[in-house]
């Protein structure tokens, strides 16, 4: 009975150890984020938008949205509204780590967006259950995903992008 008890105690205790907060990431700017190695686990603090852009999207399976595109700006400043139908931006695109955000409850997920929405639709889940809309200062870990450049164009910039597995407002 005693054996039972403790294997008992230890399962409850693996679990709860399991809801807790993933490894932090390695601290990095996001100006830098896509110099690190593919596979890393980075944090990140910034400013979340959803991605204003033409391949701005959720993803689905059987109706149900699974995940969403934000993205971590690393200033406070509104990006330039994605227009197709308008002139062309101008000026260099702000710095900028491109997300791709599970939808869920808990911290480092998001709410499903409606059809049509606007920025105040788009709430992440941070620790200690508080919530952060489009344009909250956030930090957030993840997975970095680098992907690799075209044979020939090793010498341009590199794109990447994080899997967001947690996140929190910033201490």
């Amino acid at each position: 009975m005693r054996a039972r008890f403790v294997f008992a105690l230890a399962g409850v205790a693996a679990t709860l150890a399991a809801c807790g907060p993933p490894e932090a990431g390695k601290p990095v700017s996001i100006a830098e984020l896509c110099n690190q190695p593919d596979g890393s686990r980075v944090r990140l603090d910034g400013w979340l938008r959803y991605r204003r852009g033409l391949l701005s999207f959720c993803s689905e399976t059987n109706g149900q949205a699974t995940s969403c595109d934000l993205a971590l700006y690393a200033d406070a400043t509104q990006p330039q509204d994605f227009n197709v139908m308008g002139p062309p931006r101008t000026g260099p695109e702000p710095v900028h780590a491109r997300l791709t955000v599970k939808v869920g409850a808990g911290a480092g997920k998001m709410d499903d967006l409606p059809e049509r929405f606007q920025a105040s639709d788009v709430k992440l889940h941070l620790d200690g259950g508080k919530v952060a809309t489009d344009g909250d200062r956030v930090v957030i870990d993840g997975k970095l995903s680098v992907i690799p450049p075209m044979p020939g164009k090793e010498s341009e910039p590199k794109s990447c992008f994080v899997y967001v597995d947690w996140a929190e407002a910033p201490g």
